[in-house]
């Protein structure tokens, strides 16, 4: 299926997330013991991983179906234990979506979104397959259930804030006596027994969680009791797709490995990838995760329209879990000795992927289901007469988008909100510039703009006091309104609104004639909102290289307290701005009263990934744009007219081709001749 444009964009920023801190991390977290694991979940909470399954009605980004089986198949490919603990909160969600009231949603999203985590307790010792075999009772006591039993291989169950637990009510009467419940994980009698120590998926905490005389409340039984079994089979129906797409992740990470190994690994004086053994696999591997990934997109696409799923949602978990086997182990052949080393990727997601053949239904589970399902949808055969012309199904009209979620208050700390401005610079993608062929020159035209480097620390520390005490963050740039792609990444990353001075009459002003039509532009903007600017930061690199001279000019012009080339900084109990700054020494700390500037030096933190509420608003959000009629900077002191920095005279070095070459020399004689030729050319 062909995504659309908003698909398009949340695939590519969740693939930028897994390129960048997944699969470049994850073996080293998982060789450390897990450790520097919490720190890659922040991220992926930051961005709004864990609220997947969130209605935008309960403060998430409300994702179709599609979205969020794509979305799946991205962060599997760079780990599934990630996957399996970030979409572990949409299976404990599904029976709360299912069958919770509003009120029970409501509370369950917003427990599950403070403590981060949820986990689907089902599984027990003698209940896997066979949820006839569950134990855990509930028995209810006046108003309250009182819970007792021991689950078992239990995803997120260390972590979890909350759990959906099937108990139950009537044990006579197997699966016909199943109910389900809510439970907190901070309730009298609730605690972790055995953490498992798996082959693979290490990356995910699986535990035992106990159950000791839990007692919760009455509303907290999920429809009906002794309904439950129900609940759970359109519960896992629902999930399934989800771990075909991990199937697929993995499918597609292996295929990825085992082609860019084939086309560097030599044999036989040529690439092994031209060798038609090879071939012939990696073309399968490729075969398998195509088509793994249009089932689990149908059974997706049959979800989202409201129609019957079962049949395909099975097919979807068994194919894409074969093909994410199949093609680890074909990858590994390719590969040889190599494969199975630790060294190399294609170890890790060889243990990680047969899990994925067991849990959720085990495939031959899935295909006992699958044929119970052809057997109801196959009945004549073709025996029944050709009709001359079929009617064509009406079309179901789309369901409305839900409206964006609200953006969260940050933490307060004090009484007081920050009003904060960000100066950015725009700089060309420089991944994306190419070279005249002929000229030898950059070409500009077409590449987006992105945001200078050092302003990005600038920004991310601005987010950071906002989620310290809550209030505004405005960003600003000067530039061509084509600068709007750079305000747009500071919009998607969590800035409340920005400006774009934008005027051929500012065109060629330099560093100073430009901090001066800033700093005007920000006592402008303060005046029109009768209220000041708390704290202005901009990066110490913010125009010009390393000059460093616009937060300085704009303290100047506004006469407003600086600290320049701080690190960090933070809002104090008195209302002060407390920064780190470097010295010879290691750090000095300097505190300012607000209004102040603030010059950011290259931080330890760098600009968080956008989530998907604020990438969604990012995109259609109105950019303000600032002129020379709003921003009133007389003409000798703006453009080419108002600055002061001239150019004397240029120097062009000298072309040379003149060299030294090294020959008839062992490797150690070579290099003592190039350091000889090197200090005498006072290049060392």
């Amino acid at each position: 299926m062909l995504f659309d444009e908003e698909t398009r964009d949340l695939l590519d920023m969740v693939r930028e997330f897994v390129d960048n801190e997944i699969i470049p991390n994850v073996g080293e977290i998982e060789k450390n013991d897990n450790e520097g694991l919490d720190e890659l979940l922040d991220k992926a909470v930051g961005m709004g991983l864990n609220a997947l399954c969130v209605p935008a009605e309960f403060g998430g980004p409300g994702l179709t179906n599609v979205q969020t089986f794509a979305i799946a198949e991205e962060i599997a490919r760079g780990d599934i234990g990630v996957g399996t603990t970030v979409l572990g909160n949409c299976l404990a969600s599904y029976p709360v979506i299912i069958a919770g009231t509003k009120e029970q949603q409501e509370y369950w999203f917003q427990t599950m979104m403070e403590k981060r985590w949820a986990a689907f307790a089902l599984t027990e010792p003698n209940a896997g397959s066979d949820a006839g075999g569950v134990r855990t009772t509930a028995v209810l006591d006046g108003e309250e259930w009182v819970i007792n039993g021991t689950k078992c291989f239990i995803s997120n169950g260390p972590i979890a804030g909350i759990y959906t637990v099937l108990a139950s009510t009537r044990p006579s009467a197997g699966v016909l006596g199943l109910t389900a419940f809510m439970v907190e994980r901070d309730r009298p009698g609730v605690s972790i027994g055995k953490e498992e120590d798996k082959m693979g998926m290490r990356l995910s905490c699986t535990s035992e969680v106990i159950f000791d005389n839990v007692r919760i409340p009455k509303s907290h039984m999920l429809g009906k009791k002794n309904r439950g079994f129900k609940i759970i089979l359109e519960t896992l129906d629902h999930s399934r797709g989800a771990v075909g797409a991990f199937g697929v992740g993995i499918a597609q990470r292996a295929c990825e490995i085992a082609t860019v190994y084939a086309k560097q690994r030599k044999q036989f004086g040529a690439p092994v990838a031209n060798l038609q053994a090879v071939e012939q696999m990696l073309a399968d591997m490729e075969i398998r995760a195509q088509t793994g990934r249009q089932m689990y997109l149908h059974a997706a696409e049959l979800m989202d329209a409201g129609l019957p799923f079962t049949l395909e949602a099975s097919c979807a978990k068994t194919a894409g879990t074969d093909a994410g086997m199949a093609n680890v182990v074909d990858g590994l052949q390719v590969m040889g000795g190599y494969g199975y080393m630790k060294d190399y990727p294609m170890e890790k997601i060889f243990r990680d992927a047969k899990i994925l053949q067991i849990y959720e239904g085990t495939n031959q589970v899935q295909r006992g289901v699958i044929a119970g399902q052809m057997k109801k949808k196959y009945t004549d055969g073709g025996s029944k007469p050709a009709t001359i012309a079929a009617k064509k199904p009406e079309k179901k009209p789309e369901s409305p988008k839900p409206a964006p979620a609200p953006k969260a208050e940050g933490k307060r700390v004090s009484g007081k909100e920050l009003n904060i401005l960000v100066c950015v610079k725009q700089v060309p993608d420089t991944n994306q510039i190419k070279i005249d062929p002929i000229k030898h020159t950059l070409i500009r035209e077409g590449v987006p703009a992105i945001v200078n480097t050092f302003d990005t620390y600038a920004l991310e520390t601005a987010l950071r006091l906002k989620d310290q005490v809550g209030g505004k963050v405005t960003v600003i740039s000067m530039g061509l309104p084509a600068a709007k792609d750079a305000l747009r990444e500071c919009l998607a990353a969590g800035a409340d609104e920005a400006y774009l001075i934008t005027d051929r009459a500012f065109g060629g002003s330099d560093t100073l004639a430009t901090s001066k039509i800033i700093s005007t532009a920000i006592a402008t903007l303060e005046k029109k909102n009768d209220r000041v600017f708390d704290v202005i930061l901009c990066g110490k690199q913010a125009i010009d290289g390393d000059t460093g001279q616009v937060g300085p000019e704009i303290s100047q012009h506004l006469n407003r307290a600086l600290i320049s080339y701080a690190v960090e900084a933070t809002l104090q109990e008195n209302g002060a701005i407390r920064c780190k700054r470097e010295s010879d020494e290691g750090y000095d700390f300097y505190e300012t009263k607000t209004p102040c500037v603030l010059t950011m030096n290259k931080t330890p933190y760098d600009l968080r990934y956008p989530n998907f509420q604020t990438r969604r608003a990012a995109k259609t959000a109105e950019i303000f744009v600032l002129t020379s009629a709003e921003v009133e900077v007389p003409e000798n002191e703006r453009g080419l007219k108002g600055s002061p920095t001239k150019v004397k005279k240029t120097y062009t070095p000298v072309r040379t081709k003149n060299g030294t070459k090294i020959e008839g020399m062992d490797g150690a004689e070579a290099a003592k001749k190039l350091v000889g030729l090197m200090t005498d050319a006072k290049l060392l």
